[in-house]
């Protein structure tokens, strides 16, 4: 957790150079963006960028489509029991992803450099008033010595789909404490908006809930386009040329 936030720090200050400090190419003015010199935002229409910084995060679209995805339900396990070589692990997910999984259902994980083949036990709600989210359990029948009692280990569900779903690109997808968002276009502006997920794959995610077919999304890069936005809501001095009095 504290390297995530030493990387967005010093992402943020990337971002506040880029969008507050101005970057010296002239651009012909073209709609309302044209017009702004800072990042600013707004509750009611969101995010509003210059030009110059829209070329400088290197801002790319992508439309919502729908399709088939062969996919599976990412989780992220935590081993708290191993006895006789089996292991015990459990990890959250969405309840919308519960939803998707069944016991005895097939997990794969890598341990080191060896695959291994688990399988779901259970899916629980109880925590979900708490946490807001399923609690998964999984066997894992041959944990061997490189699983010990703590560890953590990047699982995947299979799931077969036979239905197509609205998706977007995994990069679009921003995954914070608050939740997980995507950037809408609407009009020049771009609008965090809430999503829920279901399954998903190393290029897509499906969005069960939040967008339609043929909406604009950000595609990339959402990291920094969600630090803009925090510095234009703290009123655009990522990049102030004096250090605060008193200091």
């Amino acid at each position: 957790m504290k390297r995530f936030w030493l990387i967005g720090i010093a992402a943020l200050a990337a971002v506040g150079l880029l969008a507050g400090c101005g970057a010296h190419s002239s651009v012909p003015a073209a709609g309302e963006s044209a017009s702004v010199a800072v990042p600013q935002f707004s509750a009611k229409k969101g995010l509003l960028l210059p030009d110059t910084t829209r070329r400088a995060l290197g801002l790319k679209m992508a439309e919502v489509t729908e399709r088939k995805i062969a996919s599976a339900v990412e989780v992220s396990l935590r081993v708290y029991q191993v006895a006789g070589g089996v292991g015990l692990a459990s990890g959250m997910v969405a309840p919308e992803q519960g939803k998707r999984l069944q016991e005895r259902q097939a997990v794969e994980m890598r341990v080191g450099d060896r695959a291994v083949t688990g399988k779901v036990v259970r899916v629980s709600d109880e925590l979900q008033k708490a946490t807001g989210l399923s609690e998964v359990l999984v066997d894992i029948p041959d944990a061997g010595e490189g699983l010990p009692v703590g560890a953590f280990v990047q699982a995947w569900v299979p799931r077969e789909s036979s239905e197509s779903g609205v998706t977007i690109p995994r990069a679009a997808l921003l995954g914070c404490s608050e939740g997980q968002f995507v950037y809408t276009v609407s009009g020049e502006h771009l609008v965090r908006t809430t999503v829920k997920v279901g399954a998903s794959n190393k290029d897509w995610v499906e969005i069960t809930d939040g967008l339609y077919a043929g909406d604009q999304v950000v595609a990339q890069p959402v990291m920094s386009l969600w630090l803009t936005e925090l510095a234009a809501i703290k009123g655009g001095q990522a990049c102030c040329a004096e250090p605060p009095k008193g200091k």
